[in-house]
């Protein structure tokens, strides 16, 4: 018997969707990779996003966060505005689909110890973004929920009395 505790039934589409709900528009900060670490980091400084996708030819090219920031930049003494991002950007990016388990991108998000996964369609082409954040609060909802249907259970089927 599998004594790990399930994750609610969400997906990414979900994700998004409450997403959506919080933060209008929900378009993904995308960058060319000529920009400067300087404007990236200005732009997601500016929405309050802790990464930028780096488009190319209408593909994604590469990401960069504040991680990358930090350690690709700041360690090593580079000049964010002389610095192309193409330059300090993760190229090899992991995506997830919409049709994805919210279990399947967290799982990934630990493996790969990364905390922000752009969202691709059928085709391939960027349709938005997750972060660890937006995981933690659609599973934190999904709680909610269940234990709100469960009180509601147990108040239809079981007399509650109050005492006090």
């Amino acid at each position: 018997m599998d004594d790990e505790p399930a994750i609610p039934n969400s997906s990414v589409e979900d994700v998004l969707e409450a997403k959506g709900a919080l933060h209008d528009p929900t378009t993904v900060l995308t960058a060319a990779p000529q920009d400067s670490v300087y404007d990236c980091i200005d732009r997601m400084a500016e929405i309050g996003v802790g990464s930028i996708v780096v488009t190319a030819d209408g593909a994604i090219a590469g990401i960069f966060t504040e991680r990358d920031h930090m350690r690709k930049m700041a360690l090593e003494g580079r000049a964010p505005r002389d610095t192309a991002v193409q330059t300090v950007m993760t190229e090899d990016v992991a995506t997830v689909t919409p049709a994805q388990s919210l279990e399947d991108a967290l799982d990934r998000m630990r493996d790969l110890q990364c905390r922000h996964l752009p969202v691709v369609d059928a085709d391939g082409q960027l349709s938005g973004i997750i972060s660890m954040r937006d995981c933690m609060r659609q599973l934190s909802e999904a709680a909610k929920s269940k234990a709100l249907q469960l009180i509601e259970y147990m108040e239809e089927e079981y007399v509650v009395r109050q005492y006090g």
